[in-house]
């Protein structure tokens, strides 16, 4: 399967916990699922549209589940894709528009628009969030982040 290489294909629980190491900038956007899931062959052309125009904003990676089950139950991958936006080692809630997510999953309309405009405003959050010279409290309920 040809892929991108602004899309890095993930192979082991190593290469996941590297990319979220090395990253310390831009959000890392994952793509959970199988590869040959017809649905995941969707996000992962979508992914490529908009990894150019996103270069400064996010890596974009992909991880079969089947070849890397480490993270299925922790990160409860049991949806055809989960895509998930990581920044600074931790998952980072998705601005869609409409609602801010832990994810985006098959329920969404993903679309290369939808899925810029997502990158576009969880990265400005974040970036504004690293800006702000507050106390924890005024921090709360900001990008919430989870471990």
């Amino acid at each position: 399967r040809r892929m991108s290489s602004q899309v890095v294909q993930l192979a082991s629980a190593s290469d996941v916990d590297q990319a979220l190491i090395n990253e310390n900038d831009r959000l890392v956007v994952i793509r959970w699922g199988r590869d040959d899931d017809p649905l995941c062959e969707e996000v992962d052309e979508t992914m490529e549209k908009i990894s150019n125009t996103c270069i400064n904003m996010a890596v974009f990676c992909t991880v079969d589940i089947e070849e890397v089950p480490d993270f299925t139950v922790d990160h409860k991958l049991y949806d055809p894709y989960t895509l998930m936006f990581f920044h600074k080692r931790k998952a980072v809630k998705v601005n869609t528009g409409s609602s801010r997510e832990k994810y985006i999953d098959a329920l969404f309309e993903l679309t290369p628009t939808t899925l810029l405009k997502a990158v576009e405003a969880t990265y400005k959050r974040i970036q504004s969030k690293k800006k702000m010279s507050c106390n924890s409290d005024q921090l709360r309920g900001w990008a919430t982040c989870f471990v």
